[in-house]
This record gives structure tokens, C-alpha cells and sequence, in this order.
């Protein structure tokens, strides 16, 4: 239901303006002991970026993807909103700290290339699957590959 409801216009405004402000909270306040995971494989991640225009840091929880050393996030947009800050903070400035439960770092982003892309896309459809519904409608999508400083 969860992964559905993601897919609406409802859920996507539920998902930003309630569910990741409290998700935020309670993962920093917990130091990462509290959802580090939304169950079904589905590993989260605190994002902060530093702000393009404003300098200000900007966290935001994400799923995310590892692979070796590397980690990989994503963003698509459901095509009735904006690009996502978070995407627009990190293009213009590419270092990142990352919370990954208890542990935190400096990392370097980069968008992928488009053999990374190919690679990455279905696995991060299986985390959730709301990303392929909300990319045929909009046909935009960033995915960033994050490396440790």
C-alpha cells in the first residue's frame, strides 16, 4: 500500500511535508537506531546539502543503494512538482555529508553515467517502485553516485 500510495499526488505531498520531517527528526535523534530501514530491503539515509543559493545545509531522508564503497541515491519527479532541492543543492555543490545509521561522512557526488544508469535503475525499483511510475509520466530522473571523501 505504502509503495502505491508514493505514486500519487496525495502521497508524494504526505511523504514530503509529514512523513520525512518526522523521519528526519527521529533518525538524528536516535543516532541512526531508528529508521535506518523501512523494512523490505529498503536501507535510508540522511542527505545534507549544503543550500545553492542560501549556504544554509538541507537534510533529507532517502532510500538508497550500495554498491562496493559506493553509495547511490536517486530523485525522480513525479511530473506535477519541481525539481527537488536536494537535487539542485548537490549539482551545485557535490560534497554531501551522509548519516548511514550511527555512522556520518563527507561525500563526493557525481551524476551517474548512463552504463551506471542502466545498471542501478532496476535495483532502484525495487526499493521503490513509485520512481518507475512517477519516470514514465515525467521522464526525468537524477541519480547521483556518492563516494567517501
Amino acid at each position: 500500500m505504502f509503495n502505491r500510495l508514493g505514486a500519487t499526488r496525495l502521497g508524494v505531498w504526505v511523504i514530503k511535508h509529514i512523513i520525512a520531517p518526522v523521519h528526519r527528526f527521529l533518525y538524528r535523534t536516535s543516532g541512526g537506531r531508528i529508521f535506518a530501514s523501512s523494512g523490505a530491503d529498503r536501507g535510508v539515509l540522511l542527505l545534507t546539502t549544503r543550500g545553492r543559493l542560501s549556504g544554509k545545509e538541507r537534510t533529507t531522508p532517502l532510500y538508497y543503494l550500495r554498491d562496493g564503497s559506493r553509495i547511490i541515491v536517486c530523485n525522480v519527479n513525479p511530473g506535477f512538482e519541481r525539481t527537488n532541492p536536494w537535487v539542485i543543492n548537490l549539482r551545485a555543490h557535490p560534497i554531501a555529508r551522509l548519516q548511514i545509521g550511527p555512522e556520518i561522512g563527507e561525500y563526493h557526488a557525481r551524476e551517474a553515467t548512463q552504463a551506471e544508469i542502466d545498471s542501478y535503475w532496476p535495483r532502484l525499483i525495487k526499493i521503490w517502485p513509485a520512481y518507475e511510475s512517477h519516470f514514465e509520466k515525467s521522464r526525468q530522473r537524477a541519480i547521483f553516485v556518492l563516494e567517501h571523501c
